[in-house]
């Protein structure tokens, strides 16, 4: 009768242990942990256009340049980064801005002169802005905008990510109130406003 109560507590030590090994190997694995990577930004080949408006009148827009930047990314998310904008780089391609007929008037580069003065983006004290990105929630970036060397989180809202082994590819659209970075130009006639909001489309290509 010892022996019989022996032989089973001893099967079943033994089926308790295989069974414990493999409920371990089975965690083990479906525990797949996805590599990150870090793309450098190919500024050659990344845009930022800008808009801006004087409500109901007309408006600006034109592009500026990113000067360097990286991506951060685990899977297909985006979980880090930055981009650093050139703003020395400002360049009006709207036809209020400049017209071939009248450019001996100089009225692109006085569009240009005036942006870059403390009206608006101080460019001789702060030559670039950045945006560091902090987090990704479904098709919503979330980082800190540092314009004039005042720093506000603001998001990005995705239109389209492609992450592969070679690179990364994405575009999205970023909104900012001017006032909140000390940007307080008001318009010298009465009954034209300029709009708070200042338009960011983003597209960026990382290798």
């Amino acid at each position: 009768m010892k022996k019989n109560i022996l032989m089973i507590t001893v099967v079943a030590i033994f089926v308790a242990a295989c069974g414990g090994s493999s409920t371990k190997e089975a965690a083990t694995e479906q525990t797949v942990v996805a590599d990150s990577a870090t793309f450098t930004v190919d500024a050659s080949a990344s845009t930022v256009a800008w808009k801006g408006e004087v409500a109901g009148v007309y408006g600006h827009n034109g592009v500026i340049s990113i000067s360097e930047g990286s991506i951060t990314t685990v899977g297909d998310s985006i979980i880090g980064g930055s981009i650093v904008i050139d703003m020395t780089s400002i360049q009006p391609l709207d036809s209020a801005s400049y017209k071939p007929a009248d450019a001996e008037q100089g009225r692109m580069s006085d569009l240009i002169g005036h942006l870059s003065t403390g009206d608006f983006f101080l460019v001789e004290e702060f030559p670039t802005a950045t945006f560091v990105i902090k987090s990704q929630n479904g098709n919503t970036l979330t980082g800190d905008l540092t314009v004039r060397g005042i720093t506000k989180e603001e998001t990005v809202e995705l239109s389209s990510v492609e992450v592969t082994d070679s690179g990364l590819t994405g575009a999205g659209l970023l909104v900012f109130d001017r006032q909140d970075y000390d940007v307080k130009w008001v318009h010298y006639m009465k009954d034209m406003i300029l709009s708070d909001d200042i338009t960011l489309n983003i597209s960026l290509s990382a290798k």
